[in-house]
């Protein structure tokens, strides 16, 4: 019998998986993809192709293809991967037996010697399986397919199609194997609640499909120790110890895969830097292997000893119970039950202090252990003591011009005048009225600095935990670039529905674009609500404090989330956010060629040679951008990716929906525009970000300072004809300098 997850969520609402990445289409592949059944499954067919095929079959509702599509995808998948196992297990083997070429190991040649042999060997080894599997057969699968298979994705696909086809013991089984690492979704615990209601499920029945073969063995050896059939016991964890070894050891020949450095070191570096790669890797193995149907066990290994010394002794075999009290005591030197097991057993007459031995296989698995531990420690103390002390990285030389240029501006920005300063046009989300009211307040310490540095970190982290749903459904390969991602989850249907009302009661037309109705496209209406009005609306109690609170929460969590998937070495401040909506005007053409939003860059122009020039009057400090969508309840209104300023270079598309967010970097290197509006009305929460501190947006702090005071002591009251003007920067001004409270959260 296999122990289910605990499911602690209760009711059971079946729910789709159309939140799959799967609307995301390249242009170049729609327009490549044959309109037959995607299915033509042959000896040369791909994994990644397959398995893309499958999603098609899914998204066409094909059940049946579906079905095909994703269990061919998953065999393929194991007998690539066992293929490629077995040669390098093979070709190490050989490499090692062989004798050398020079008896003399001069300047460490044998080892190069060794790899040149495995590599000859790999490539007939490999040859050999292509001749009877197909030309494509170990063809290397994509990164980001891969990640898929490893990640058990097609199982999230799968119950859906066998459900579909009222195979419902098959839908729990493959949901159930897709918790087994997932275990916190949500959908897949009512998912999997759901079908353990339907009759034709049995509870005891549903297995994870992808178990080690240890596991098993594990369960029924733990199963004959309870029963005290010690026999049974010790056969089934001797054979469950062998087989976590050789899945380890799997494991770790595999992860000897390919590695893209991402630049061009020497050979050296080059060899380092592939060996720490393939290192960290099998670091992860053993955490993989020690998953028990979805409950960690760190000491799963240990614990076989732990189990065999017991049952040996009932068995009245000292030896074996006394090498396995040692064995257990490397893994866990300061365990008070086994020392205690092993100074009973010293006392017994029949016991020699030779016996306590550990065995041959674990004291080989403690000392690599030990080693990779502190090879790994190792690494990282000293790489980074050398990049502290040359900088390798750039990251210190970079904060500190930012920083002096920051200060430079603050300075400039106190020694102008308050009128002359108001009559300039700023960009949006930089008043310089608002920018020079943050520069009256008491400047902050470098500690205080670093303090709400902190505090932002620990913002983020549990920002990021409260929406841990969030899920990368296109990467930078199917996007056709780099530093460009797409993810689904920063929001709920509810939370979108909230916003979309904050749009519908706050939204001025052409709100920050100079109250230009179509800055874009005569088309269409362009409207939308700044940090600032949002804030304005909330102090006078025109909407609840909540929706400011949503909409500073979840545009946080978005850029937290770009900082960590980017892994970018710089802090991401705000330039501007706005709530943005385009409507489609009536006597909208149906061409669906029309843009609604020119092909362009956020921090520059573009010239007729698609040259990106970083000057006036383009936004020249925005460093990253992104777009979280709330609805698609819309016709046209794609989001897209291109090369140059034409359509006809359009690389990639994404699908906008509640919840959805794209990230990219500002720069000339992601083009991008969007789709005319047919129908609807299309609204997003459109966000920019700077690495530079003079370009942070001041609104944001003044909307965090509005709902503190509102939630410490309320909103005001205002006339029943009270209006917010468009211009609405002097009016949050004038309210921060006549509110005592706003000035004194302001100030602090």
């Amino acid at each position: 019998m296999h122990r289910l997850l605990p499911v602690l969520l209760i009711g059971a609402l079946f729910c789709t998986a159309s939140d799959l990445d799967n609307e995301i289409i390249s242009e170049k592949e729609n327009a490549e993809r044959p309109e037959e059944s995607p299915f033509d499954i042959s000896r040369n067919s791909t994994i990644a192709e397959i398995f893309d095929n499958a999603v098609k079959a899914y998204l066409d509702e094909d059940w049946d293809e579906c079905i095909i599509g994703f269990e061919t995808a998953l065999d393929r998948y194991k007998k690539y991967r066992a293929q490629v196992i077995k040669c390098r297990q093979k070709c190490k083997e050989e490499a090692r037996g062989s004798a050398p070429l020079f008896p003399e190991n001069i300047e460490d040649l044998h080892f190069y010697e060794k790899k040149i042999r495995e590599t000859l060997c790999l490539l007939i080894c490999n040859q050999d399986y292509r001749d009877v599997a197909g030309s494509v057969a170990l063809k290397r699968l994509p990164f980001h397919t891969e990640k898929k298979f490893v990640e058990r994705r097609p199982y999230e696909y799968l119950h859906i199609c066998y459900y579909q086809k009222n195979r419902y013991q098959a839908a729990a089984n493959a949901i159930y194997t897709f918790l087994v690492i997932h275990s916190s979704h949500e959908m897949s615990i009512k998912n999997l609640r759901y079908y353990l209601t339907l009759p034709e499920v049995k509870e005891n029945d549903v297995i994870n499909l992808e178990n080690e073969p240890h596991i098993e063995m594990y369960i029924k050896g733990m199963m004959a120790y309870d029963t005290e059939d010690y026999t049974e016991a010790v056969g089934l964890f001797e054979n469950s110890l062998r087989a976590y070894i050789k899945s380890e050891e799997d494991c770790r020949i595999y992860c000897e895969g390919p590695f893209d450095q991402g630049w061009h070191p020497e050979f050296t570096s080059s060899v380092s830097n592939h060996f720490a790669y393939c290192l960290k890797c099998k670091r992860g193995c053993s955490i993989a292997l020690n998953n028990l149907n979805g409950n960690y066990h760190n000491d799963l290994l240990a614990n076989h000893y732990h189990y065999l010394q017991f049952a040996y002794y009932k068995l009245g075999n000292l030896k074996e119970a006394c090498a396995a009290v040692e064995s257990y005591l490397l893994f866990i030197p300061a365990d008070e039950t086994m020392l205690q097991n092993r100074d009973y057993y010293s006392a017994l007459p029949k016991v020699e202090k030779d016996d306590f031995k550990p065995r041959e296989e674990a004291l080989e698995y403690v000392k690599r252990q030990e080693y990779e531990l502190r090879l790994l420690q190792f690494i990282a103390q000293e790489f980074e003591v050398l990049e502290a002390k040359f900088d390798i990285s750039g990251t210190k030389w970079r904060s500190k011009k930012s920083k002096k240029k920051a200060e430079s501006t603050v300075d400039t920005e106190m020694s102008q005048n308050t009128s002359y300063l108001s009559s300039i046009h700023s960009p949006p989300g930089q008043s310089r009225s608002t920018m020079l009211l943050l520069t009256n307040r008491t400047r902050m310490t470098n500690e205080e600095n670093q303090q709400e540095r902190k505090e932002r970190k620990s913002r983020a982290a549990k920002q990021l935990k409260a929406i841990s749903g969030i899920r990368i459904v296109a990467g930078e390969e199917e996007l056709g670039g780099k530093l460009r991602y797409v993810a689904d989850g920063f929001l709920n249907k509810t939370e979108c529905n909230l916003l979309l009302q904050l749009a519908q009661i706050g939204a001025v037309e052409g709100d920050g674009y100079e109250e230009n109705k179509s800055p874009h496209s005569k088309f269409e209406v362009f409207e939308g609500v700044t940090l600032g009005r949002a804030a304005l609306m909330v102090y006078f109690g025109l909407v609840e404090p909540e929706l400011l609170d949503l909409v500073l929460r979840s545009t946080e969590a978005a850029r937290d989330h770009l900082e960590r998937y980017l892994h970018l070495d710089q802090q991401l401040h705000f330039t501007y956010t706005h709530l943005v909506c385009r409507s489609a005007l009536l006597d909208t053409s149906s061409d669906r060629e029309r843009l609604s939003h020119a092909i362009h860059a956020d921090n520059c122009l573009l010239d007729d040679q698609n040259n990106c020039i970083r000057k006036s009057p383009a936004y020249t400090w925005r460093d990253y951008s992104a777009i979280l969508y709330l609805n698609d309840d819309f016709s046209g209104g794609e989001f897209i990716f291109a090369k140059t300023q034409t359509m006809e270079s359009i690389q990639s598309t994404v699908q906008p929906r509640c919840g959805r967010m794209v990230g990219f970097s500002a720069d000339g290197n992601n083009l991008h525009g969007v789709r005319g509006i047919l129908r609807g009305k299309r609204c997003a929460l459109a966000l920019w970000f700077t690495h530079d501190e003079a370009h942070v947006e001041t609104e944001r702090v003044l909307a965090r300072a509005v709902l503190r005071r509102v939630r410490n002591s309320g909103s005001v009251t205002r006339d029943d004809d009270f209006d917010i003007p468009i211009r609405h920067e002097d009016m949050l001004i004038e309210r921060f300098r006549e509110d005592k409270t706003l000035r004194h959260l302001l100030k602090n």
